[in-house]
C-alpha cells in the first residue's frame, strides 16, 4: 500500500506535536505524524518541564520569551492545559560567574525579560530556604517556573487534528527514500510506503539515527541525565521556588504531592552517552547520593526529605547546546532536534520558527544561530553553563 503525504513529522514528542500544530496553522493542509510508541513517549515524558528565561543570546532568549508567553495562556492559544505554574525562578551563580551574569542580563533586559540580580543576603526575602553561603549572587525571575510536559504535547496534538493533521502512534518509520538528493518518501516498519517531498526529523534521543537513514551525520550525543524525586517533611511549609544552583551543580523543581524533583546541572551528561532505549531505567540510591547531597547544600531543608524513586532521563546535545533547526543538505529533510535540554521550554518556539521556514515566510526569530551549517571542523563548543551565560 502506498500513501501520500505533504510534509511527514517523525516524532510525537512535544516538538514533533508543536510542529504539526504550526504547520497546520500556516496553511498546511496535508501533515501526517509518526510516532512509535506514544505521544510524549521518549525525552519529553521524561522531562522535569522547567521554563528559565536565562539565555545567552537575544536569538534564543526571544525563543524563550515567545514560548512563555504559550504557556501563561496555553488554553487560548493551543487548547488543553500546559500545567504552568509560575512559581518563580531563583538561579544561584558563582563570584566568578557574576560578571557573565550581570551581562547576560542587560541584554534580557532590552528584550523585556524580567530579572532581577540579587544579592546572596537578599534571598531571604525571595526564598529563605536557599543557602546563599559558596554564591557570588542570583538572578530572581519572578515569572519563571514549570510546566507538564505531557499535557502541552497532548494539547498541541488534539489542537493539531482539529486543524485536519493526521496523527498515528505505533508506526515506526525505518527508511526514507530519496532521489537525485531529495526526499521521495518514508517506509515504515509494517511495509507501509508514504510518498512525501517532506520530512521532518523531530525524533528527540532517536534523531540521529534518524538522519542516518538519509546519510546525514548530526553532531549529537544522547546523554544520560538521572532524575530523583523525594518527598519533602510534613513541616516544609509552602512549595519552594524553581531552584537552579549552578554554584553547586545542581537543581530543585517542587512537585505536587508534597515531593521535588532534582538532578544534576553540571556538564556530566556529554561524558555518559546513553543508547535512547534505557531511557527511563533505573537508578540506584547509591548513584542518588551525590546528587541529595548537592541539592540538601543548596537547599538545607531537603535535607530532612525522604527519597522516593528515580529515572534515566536523557538530552540529545550538541556541541554548544543548542537546537538545531534547519533544512538538511537532502532537500526536503528538515531537522528540529539537539535540544539539549531546552526542548520544552522552547517548543511553542520551535514549532513556530520550523513552520515559517518550512513554508517559506519570515521566521519570528533569527534562524542563523541554530542552522546545522555553524558546525564545521572548527565549529563552535560550548557547556552546559555556557547555555546560561554569554561566553
Amino acid at each position: 500500500m502506498i500513501r501520500h503525504a505533504e510534509v511527514v513529522i517523525i516524532g510525537g514528542g512535544v516538538t514533533g506535536a508543536s510542529i504539526a500544530f504550526h504547520l497546520a496553522g500556516a496553511g498546511v493542509r496535508d501533515v501526517l505524524l509518526l510516532e512509535r510508541n506514544f505521544l510524549a513517549s521518549g525525552g519529553t515524558g521524561r522531562s522535569v518541564g522547567i521554563v528559565r528565561q536565562l539565555y545567552p543570546t537575544p536569538e534564543a532568549s526571544r525563543m524563550v520569551v515567545r514560548s512563555l508567553a504559550v504557556f501563561r495562556s496555553f488554553r487560548d492559544a493551543v487548547g488543553g492545559e500546559s500545567g504552568y505554574v509560575d512559581c518563580g525562578v531563583v538561579i544561584g551563580v558563582s563570584a566568578a560567574m557574576r560578571p557573565k551574569l550581570e551581562e547576560t542580563v542587560r541584554l534580557q533586559r532590552a528584550l523585556g525579560i524580567r530579572a532581577e540580580v540579587l544579592e546572596p543576603g537578599e534571598l531571604v526575602s525571595i526564598e529563605r530556604r536557599i543557602n546563599p553561603e559558596n554564591l557570588g549572587a542570583a538572578l530572581y525571575e519572578p515569572e519563571s517556573g514549570y510546566g507538564d510536559p505531557t499535557a502541552v504535547t497532548i494539547g498541541y496534538a488534539d489542537a493539531a487534528r482539529r486543524r485536519g493533521v493526521r496523527i498515528e502512534q505505533g508506526v515506526e518509520v525505518v527508511a526514507i527514500r530519496t532521489a537525485s538528493d531529495r526526499v521521495t518518501g518514508v517506509e515504515t516498519a509494517a511495509g507501509e510506503r508514504i510518498d512525501t517531498p517532506v520530512v521532518v526529523n523531530a525524533a528527540g534521543l532517536w534523531s540521529k539515527a534518524v538522519a542516518e537513514l538519509v546519510g546525514v551525520a548530526l553532531p549529537i550525543i544522547v546523554g544520560r541525565h538521572p532524575v530523583f524525586v523525594v518527598e519533602r517533611d510534613a513541616g516544609f511549609g509552602r512549595p519552594h521556588l524553581v531552584y537552579l544552583d549552578l554554584a553547586g551543580g545542581s537543581y530543585a523543581r517542587p512537585e505536587t504531592g508534597g515531593l521535588t524533583l532534582t538532578g544534576l546541572l553540571t556538564d556530566d551528561e556529554t561524558r555518559h552517552p546513553m543508547e535512547p532505549e534505557l531511557l527511563g531505567g533505573d537508578v540506584s540510591l547509591d548513584e542518588a547520593t551525590d546528587v541529595l547531597a548537592r541539592t540538601s547544600r543548596a537547599i538545607p531543608r531537603l535535607a530532612d526529605a525522604r527519597y522516593r524513586r528515580g529515572w534515566a532521563g536523557a538530552f540529545d546535545i550538541t556541541p554548544d547546546w543548542m537546537p538545531i533547526l534547519d533544512e538538511s543538505p537532502v532537500r526536503g529533510f528538515w531537522i528540529a532536534t539537539g535540544m539539549s535540554g531546552h526542548g520544552f521550554k522552547l517548543s511553542p518556539a520551535v514549532g513556530e520558527m520550523m513552520a515559517a521556514l518550512m513554508t517559506g515566510t519570515a521566521p519570528p526569530v533569527n534562524p542563523a544561530p541554530f542552522a546545522l551549517g555553524r558546525f564545521s571542523a572548527k565549529g563552535p563548543s560550548g557547556t552546559f553553563v555556557a547555555s546560561y551565560l554569554v561566553s
